[in-house]
């Protein structure tokens, strides 16, 4: 688990200063990744919830409640989406067209 309770770093001396620093940094660089919504968490913050054993879930915190955006199954690497939640692509090839346009 890499989480903090702030990402805010005070003043304060080097040595914490660093440490809390790269608590800071390690946390972000891991999407948050915990089994509960870290204490630093502001509405639009993205964290990943690893509480299911071989899933890692996407959550969005909107201020009140965390949504789940989708969940990975880490022994299949099966993407799942939460119930109710469809993805229609209308046109396959506007995508890969896009890219290749630069837009």
């Amino acid at each position: 688990m890499s989480q903090v309770t702030q990402i805010a770093v005070d003043n304060q001396t080097f040595a914490t200063f660093r440490t809390t620093l790269n608590d800071s940094l390690n946390a972000l660089n891991t999407g948050h990744l915990g089994s509960s919504r870290p204490s630093s968490a502001v509405a639009g913050t993205i964290w990943l919830d690893n509480s299911a054993t071989n899933t890692i879930a996407m959550k969005l915190f909107d201020g009140t409640d965390d949504l789940e955006l989708f969940s990975i199954n880490t022994s299949t690497n099966a993407i799942t989406l939460p119930s109710g939640v469809s993805i229609t692509e209308v046109d396959p090839s506007a995508i890969p067209f896009a890219i290749a346009l630069g837009s």
